[in-house]
């Protein structure tokens, strides 16, 4: 039976151009080398590398060496590093073991920050950082957590309407409506000397 499948395969195999068994090709080894399971809040150009995610997965520590008592950077990279990788919570947590008390409310803001990225995406990640959060039992984390819920949000600005210019070709909302090419020309108010 599986001898019978197998040359069932390799007959349809044969007989597909070239083109189409590169593409199948390309898209095997895509889908084998990406995790399936791993829920991703970013996107693809957003993401942390994965040799900086298996760097901080091997140590923690790390990540405190690198930002050096800057608590945005230390913020920024939680932030980034849970918003790519929500499986990273555990190493998280060796973090916040490995922290000093005034680092910690950066982790908990980045923390927050990675699950405002991930709510609208991924609800269960958000739930998982909330019952983290609660876990940890660290007030600095806490209060760190609960300072960006307090934090007006980001407000998004619409795009604002081109201005027209006065002597323009085009006129309109958008300027794509031509304008009347009779149309006397302003000129300067002075003359350049």
């Amino acid at each position: 039976m599986l001898r019978r499948d197998r040359n069932r395969l390799l007959c349809l195999y044969s007989r597909t151009p070239i083109l189409v068994r590169s593409l199948l090709a390309v898209v095997c080894f895509t889908l084998a080398g990406a995790p399936s399971a791993t829920a991703h809040c970013l996107p693809l150009l957003l993401r942390t590398p994965p040799v900086e995610l298996r760097v901080f997965a091997a140590d923690p520590a790390h990540l405190l060496k690198y930002a050096n008592n800057d608590k945005t950077k230390l913020e920024d990279k939680v932030t980034e590093y849970l918003a790519t990788d929500p499986d990273l919570l555990p190493q998280i947590a060796k973090l916040i073991s490995l922290a000093p008390g005034s680092n910690r409310s950066a982790i908990g803001r980045g923390l927050a920050r990675a699950a405002q990225h991930c709510g609208p995406i991924e609800p269960k990640v958000v739930q998982s950082i909330i019952d983290f959060v609660r876990r940890s039992q660290d007030s600095s984390v806490s209060a760190g957590y609960a300072s960006i819920e307090s934090d007006a949000p980001v407000p998004i600005s619409a795009p604002s309407k081109p201005v027209a210019q006065s002597n323009s070709l085009f006129e309109g909302e958008w300027n794509m409506d031509v304008g009347n090419p009779f149309a006397p020309v302003p000129l300067p108010l002075e003359l350049p000397r």
